[in-house]
């Protein structure tokens, strides 16, 4: 679990695959590609609810990702929520310092950072609900 936390919040703050126009990875060193240490992370508290798998001899369940899963949106959401007083609604992950004070600085009603990651689709795109069975 604590490995899946440092991950997912890894990912909203630190790292980036970064490309140059030719498509060339530019940030596969850890020179460039940011990792966080002990340092840069929290003190977790995690709790369990225990619950057998009722689908082996065992009981048991994994924990894969668990932890990585929520805690990336759960960070971009803490940092956006943090900033949505001077009218930021989006900043792209990695949330950077310097991603984070241009939101603040962009000045426009709707701060998104450029690139930004959400939306994941095209605005005039039909709604997922319109598919193709619709």
């Amino acid at each position: 679990m604590h490995g899946g936390l440092a991950q997912g919040i890894a990912q909203a703050l630190w790292e980036e695959a970064v490309y140059d126009d030719a498509g060339t990875l530019v940030s596969g060193s850890f020179v460039d590609y940011l990792l966080p240490t002990s340092a840069d992370t929290i003190s977790f508290e995690v709790d369990h609810t225990t619950t057998a798998s009722t689908t082996n001899t065992l009981g048991t369940k994994g924990v894969g990702e668990a932890g990585t899963i929520a805690s990336t949106p759960a960070v971009v959401n803490a940092v956006v929520d943090a900033v949505r007083q001077f009218g930021v609604n989006d900043i792209q992950m990695p949330c950077t310092p310097e991603r984070v004070w241009r939101a603040i600085h962009a000045g426009d009603g709707d701060a998104a950072t450029e690139g930004a990651a959400a939306p994941h689709f095209e605005e005039d795109a039909p709604n997922r609900d319109e598919g193709a069975g619709a």
